[in-house]
C-alpha cells in the first residue's frame, strides 16, 4: 500500500543549513494495516501525512528525494487529483476544505467527483452520518459548526467515499470524550473492513491499542516502529506523555478584583439557541476550564468575551463598560484570546512580526512594550528557530504556539484559551500548564481555558463551568477526580 525508500523532503524556502522535514524516512505500510504515528511538534509527522496523497511536492513544491509509492503509484509522478482516488486525507486545519453550504453538500461534492455511480449517493450519505452519529448536522452549514463537529463531518466526507487508504492528521484534538469514542469505535471498523488506516496523534489514549503499529517521528526521522504496548515506554521518553504540576490553590475568592461580568448572555445563530441566559463572574487569579461536549457554545462564547460577537440578549462587561464597545486596541490589552483555529488571527508574513503585532500596536497608544518579556516568550514557545518563517507555513502546533505567544506578549489581565493544547506534543503542555499557573499567581493573569483535555483543565484549573446545549448546568471548583470534559 505504500513504501517509502530514503525519502526526503525540505519545503521551499528552507535551502541551505535549513533541516529536512523528512530525512531519510524507510517505511513499508502493508494494505489493511492500522498504524499510528507519533511525534513531538516540528517532528515531521504532518508532512508525512502530505505526501501519501501527493500534497507534497505537488502542492507545496520544495525539494524532493528518494523513492515514495502509494498505491501503486509513483507519487512524484502522479498529482493529487489522481491519488484521491484511493486515498482520503483530512488535514489538521478542515476550515482549508470545508466550504458547501451544508454537511450534506460536502459529502456530496466528493462523491459526485469519484467513480461511485450516482444511485448510491443517497444510502452511502445515510450511512455515513449515521456511523459518525452526526445525522442532526445534516442541513448544518460547515462554517456555524464547532471544531469538533467540522472534524467529525471532515472525517465523514472523506470515509464516504470508501478510499483504500485513509489518512488523519490529529482526529482526536478538537472532540469531547463522547466524540472520542464514538471515533475510535469507527477507525477500528474501518480497519476490520480491510481499509488501511493512518493516524498522526499527539493523543496517546486507549485508542492506539486498536491498531497494528506505533511509529514515533523525530526530526524528520521514524526513530521507533513496533506495537502499541512496546511503544508506551518509548512515548514516555520522548516526552510525548506531559507531566503536569501539581495544581495549587487559589487565593479566595473574596480577596480578588472582578474583572469580567457575564450576566444571562443569550446569543442565537438561524433562530437556532446557541448560548441561553449563561452568567458568571471572573476575577483576577482565577483559572477557570470552560468544558462541555462539542456544539454546546464554548467558542461561541470565547468570540463573545473577544468582543467580536455581541449578545442578542444579556451583557458582557469589563469594568461595568460592554466588551464589544471597548476599541479593538484596548480591548486586547485587558482581555487577550487566542481562537481555536490559529489561522483566524495571522495577518503578518513572519513569526516575530506576528509576535511583535500587538505591542507595537499599543505603543502607538502609549503604552510600552515589555521587551524582556516577549524575548522570554519566543525561548519559552520554541520560536527562535522560526522567527523568520511565515506562520501560514508551519505545522498546527507551531501555529497554536505563535498565537498564543503573540497575545501574552501583550500582557492581558485575562487570558482566554480556545483548545491550547489541540495539536501540541506532550513536552509543550506540561510546560504550558507550568507556564499559565505562573502567570496567576506572579501576575494576577485570569484564566479561560476551554478545553476537552481533562489533565490539563485539573492541572491548570480551580474551577470548572459546564455548557452543555448553551446553557450553564455546573459551576464549581475543580477538584482531581474530575471526569472527561
Amino acid at each position: 500500500m505504500i513504501h517509502l525508500k530514503n525519502a526526503a523532503y525540505r519545503y521551499p524556502g528552507r535551502h541551505g543549513t535549513a533541516p529536512w522535514a523528512l530525512d531519510g524516512i524507510d517505511l513499508d505500510v502493508r494494505q489493511g494495516e492500522y498504524v499510528v504515528i507519533f511525534g513531538p511538534n516540528g517532528s515531521g509527522k504532518s508532512t508525512l501525512t502530505s505526501v501519501f496523497n501527493g500534497l507534497v511536492p505537488h502542492f507545496f513544491g520544495g525539494d524532493f528525494s528518494g523513492e515514495a509509492v502509494v498505491c501503486n503509484r509513483l507519487v512524484v509522478e502522479t498529482p493529487p487529483a489522481v491519488l484521491s482516488e484511493q486515498v482520503a486525507v483530512v488535514l489538521q486545519n478542515t476550515d482549508a476544505y470545508l466550504f458547501c453550504g451544508t454537511v450534506e453538500a460536502e459529502l456530496l461534492f466528493g462523491l459526485e467527483r469519484s467513480p461511485i455511480p450516482a444511485a448510491q449517493f443517497g444510502r452511502r450519505i445515510r450511512e455515513t452520518l449515521s456511523f459518525f452519529g452526526i445525522e442532526h448536522l445534516r442541513d448544518r452549514a460547515p462554517h456555524d459548526l464547532s471544531g469538533g463537529e467540522k472534524h467529525l463531518a471532515a472525517i465523514a466526507s472523506a470515509l464516504c467515499l470508501n478510499p483504500r487508504l485513509l489518512v488523519l492528521d490529529e482526529p482526536f484534538a478538537h472532540l469531547d470524550a463522547p466524540n472520542r469514542h464514538r471515533l475510535r469505535q469507527a477507525l477500528a471498523a474501518v480497519h476490520r473492513s480491510g481499509t488501511t488506516v493512518i493516524v498522526a496523534e499527539h493523543l496517546v489514549d486507549d485508542f492506539i491499542f486498536d491498531a497494528d503499529r506505533c511509529l514515533v517521528m523525530e526530526s524528520g526521522r521514524v526513530t521507533f516502529d513496533g506495537t502499541p504496548k512496546t511503544a508506551l515506554p518509548r512515548l514516555k521518553d520522548a516526552g510525548l506523555v506531559p507531566r503536569y504540576p501539581q495544581p495549587t490553590e487559589d487565593t479566595p475568592s473574596s480577596a480578588r478584583e472582578s474583572l469580567l461580568e457575564v450576566s444571562d448572555v443569550t446569543f442565537h445563530r438561524d433562530a437556532r439557541p446557541v448560548l441561553d441566559k449563561v452568567s458568571f463572574t471572573l476575577r483576577a487569579g482565577e483559572r477557570v476550564a470552560v468544558t462541555g461536549p462539542n456544539g454546546s457554545g464554548k467558542t461561541t462564547l470565547v468570540k463573545i468575551l473577544a468582543g467580536l460577537l455581541k449578545p442578542h440578549h444579556g451583557s458582557a462587561l469589563w469594568g461595568g463598560r460592554d466588551i464589544h464597545k471597548i476599541p479593538p486596541p484596548m480591548r486586547v490589552r485587558h482581555i487577550g484570546v487566542s481562537f481555536q483555529n490559529p489561522n483566524d488571527q495571522f495577518f503578518k508574513v513572519r513569526v516575530d512580526d506576528e509576535v511583535w503585532a500587538g505591542p507595537e500596536l499599543l505603543k502607538k497608544k502609549g503604552i510600552p512594550a515589555d521587551r524582556d518579556w516577549i524575548e522570554h516568550l519566543f525561548d519559552l514557545f520554541g520560536l527562535r528557530a522560526l522567527a523568520k518563517h511565515s506562520p501560514y507555513r508551519l505545522s498546527e502546533g507551531e501555529k497554536k504556539r505563535v498565537a498564543v505567544a503573540s497575545v501574552l506578549a501583550m500582557n492581558p489581565q485575562v487570558l482566554v484559551l480556545d483548545e491550547p493544547t489541540a495539536g501540541q506534543d506532550g513536552r509543550f503542555r506540561g510546560e504550558l500548564a507550568e507556564l499559565l499557573n505562573s502567570l496567576a499567581r506572579s501576575r494576577g493573569i485570569a484564566l479561560v481555558v476551554v478545553t476537552h483535555d481533562a489533565e490539563f483543565a485539573r492541572a491548570v484549573c480551580s474551577r470548572r463551568l459546564l455548557l452543555e446545549q448553551g446553557r450553564l448546568v455546573e459551576d464549581r471548583s475543580m477538584g482531581p477526580s474530575t471526569e472527561d470534559v
